[in-house]
């Protein structure tokens, strides 16, 4: 009866030897996929990132730019040199003329400027001016989608946090709790066969 007792005995341990063995070797298979994942992953959102800093970083020296070029034009004079450099190329040249301002009283309203646009011109300004149209729908939906983005991105980062978490077997403490459930039930498993081996 002993004997057949402790046959039981070590093949229940075996197996239960055989049992933590697969438990450990599917962890670790699992753990070190989920680490190269997590790896190849890291890499493409670092090289985003990257990039999203050197377009900042351009963005930022542009803005610049124009600001300072904005600033420099003061007077209705500077303005009227200053436009046709910003139209697009176009066939003819666009003339901005001041009217003689000599003649006018203080305090009266100055005459308007005249701006001549050549008719070859007109088709290609109205395409530009469409195209500007076009780009700025744009921009508003790219800003909204962005937020939506920066959104969802926050969710999914949560949610890998929490994964991570879930396959690391929970935090420290809920990792610890059940190691201890698992080595009380062990231990009263141990003690309840050593009881049976002495009777």
């Amino acid at each position: 009866m002993k004997t057949t007792l402790h046959i039981v005995i070590l093949v229940g341990a075996l197996i239960a030897v055989v049992l933590l063995a697969f438990a450990w070797r599917s962890a670790r298979r699992d753990t070190a996929q989920l680490n190269s994942t997590l790896a190849s992953q890291n890499t493409v959102i670092q090289q985003a990132q990257a990039r999203e800093q050197q377009r900042d970083a351009q963005l930022t020296t542009a803005l610049a730019a124009i600001a300072a070029q904005e600033r420099a034009v003061q007077t209705p004079q500077q303005a009227a040199q200053a436009i046709p450099s910003l139209l697009p190329e176009l066939p003819q040249p666009i003339t901005v003329q001041l009217p003689n301002l000599s003649a006018a009283k203080p305090g009266d309203t100055p005459p308007p400027a005249t701006i001549t646009v050549p008719q070859a011109d007109l088709k290609p300004l109205y395409d530009d001016l469409q195209d500007c149209r076009a780009s700025a729908a744009q921009l508003d939906t790219a800003k909204k989608d962005l937020t939506d983005e920066e959104a969802r991105t926050a969710a999914l980062t949560h949610e890998r946090d929490a994964a991570l978490t879930a396959a690391r077997g929970g935090t420290f403490w809920v990792r610890l709790r059940r190691g201890a459930k698992w080595f009380v039930i062990g231990a009263a498993a141990g003690a309840a066969a050593a009881a049976i081996a002495k009777h």
